[in-house]
């Protein structure tokens, strides 16, 4: 499977901002997640894998290079500014390539790295945008939202829930759906799938909160989308609430049912948020957190 991932990238440190790419105390999460969302990704879903092999009884072992079975040809494309980024930070891979789009307002290369994404979708068999703090974590992850779509219909997108860790607590899914939904979204039908995935079933509902920060479609579904925006001329009618959503989410919503998978199935399709945003909300009952901590704790006496 020949697959293209674009990364918007941006890291500009402004006084007293919340977002991560504009403040400085994360420059150290940022290089961290940019790494991980390229090199990373690379590593986890590339062609080849190595191995400890001995050369026979008495011999050398070497460590050997062998192909795994997934078959997926990865590219990544950075689309970033010129100055105001990390990918210094990043060893030469001849698999990531780095564009710098001509525009002043650094809130614009998001957007147009979704829309070139769409424009390069013919010569792949599936596209994905994912944000620069992201990373794939699932090995089978592309043959999964592959399978599920073939499955449902293109006309179903199937997007992961974005994890952060809790040291020593476990994981937390960035969900972001309120309790109840919202009625006054056209998208919150309350729509539910059951996917088989190696004979297990899993729930995914049609999300209130569409936005995971990524997307990953087929060729097909890729050039759907593109069709749309050619015809409305990349000019939106639904603006969401950031450049990010914009990019993500907001490419796809008005041509597809975007599914997830229900919070107690998050696992199906895992990917990873390299940051702490789980920090900036209070826990529901603090008690039963402080009683789950200790339970994770144990001492051994010899």
């Amino acid at each position: 499977m020949k697959i293209l991932i674009v990364i918007p990238h941006v890291f500009a440190p402004k006084k007293n901002s919340l977002y991560s790419s504009e403040n400085e105390s994360k420059k150290e999460i940022k290089e961290k997640g940019l790494l991980e969302a390229t090199i990373g990704n690379l590593n986890r879903h590339g062609k080849y894998h190595w191995i400890h092999a001995s050369l026979g009884k008495g011999k050398p072992v070497v460590t050997r290079k062998i192909h795994n079975a997934s078959g997926i040809s990865l590219k990544i494309q950075i689309y970033t500014h010129p100055t105001k980024n990390l990918t210094y930070k990043l060893p030469q891979d001849k698999r990531i390539e780095i564009i710098y789009p001509d525009v002043n307002n650094l809130e614009e290369i998001p957007v147009i790295a979704s829309k070139e994404l769409l424009e390069q979708a013919e010569s792949y068999d599936m596209v994905g945008y994912i944000e620069d703090d992201i990373a794939i974590e699932d090995r089978e992850f592309f043959e999964k939202v592959k399978y599920f779509v073939e499955k449902n219909g293109n006309e179903y997108v199937f997007l992961p829930h974005r994890c952060e860790e809790m040291p020593n607590d476990g994981e937390v899914i960035l969900s972001g759906d309120p309790d109840g939904g919202r009625d006054d979204l056209f998208w919150d039908t309350k729509e539910m799938l059951i996917c088989k995935w190696n004979e297990e079933k899993y729930k995914f509902y049609r999300a209130t909160n569409p936005h995971s920060g990524c997307y990953f479609i087929t060729r097909e579904q890729a050039l759907i989308a593109k069709q749309y925006w050619i015809e409305k001329n990349w000019m939106p009618d639904l603006i969401l609430c950031g450049p990010l959503e914009q990019a993500a989410s907001g490419m796809l919503i008005r041509s597809f049912k975007i599914m997830k998978p229900i919070p107690e199935d998050y696992r199906i399709l895992m990917v990873k948020h390299i940051d702490e945003l789980w920090k900036r909300h209070p826990f529901e009952n603090k008690q039963d957190r402080r009683e789950d901590v200790k339970t994770n704790i144990t001492t051994t006496f010899s």
